[in-house]
């Protein structure tokens, strides 16, 4: 593999993870909103947790991506 292209690859893995990690943030956020638990419980703050990660995660890739590509 080139090495101008491992960069890409790791990055998209990553983007991968963190699409993930969103996903799964809102499902823990909408199986307790659907449930009638209150919003302080421990697995909504978990879920809002992974979605805040996750969304800093991508932003970060998708900036390393443009940067890497331009």
């Amino acid at each position: 593999m080139s090495s101008e292209l491992m960069p890409l690859i790791i990055s998209g893995v990553i983007i991968i993870i963190s699409v993930f990690l969103i996903m799964h943030g809102k499902s823990l956020r909408d199986r307790k909103s659907s449930s009638g638990l209150s919003a302080s419980s421990n697995e909504t703050s978990t879920g809002t947790a992974l979605i805040i990660c996750g969304l800093l995660l991508l932003l970060t890739q998708l900036v390393k991506v443009f940067e890497t590509v331009a």
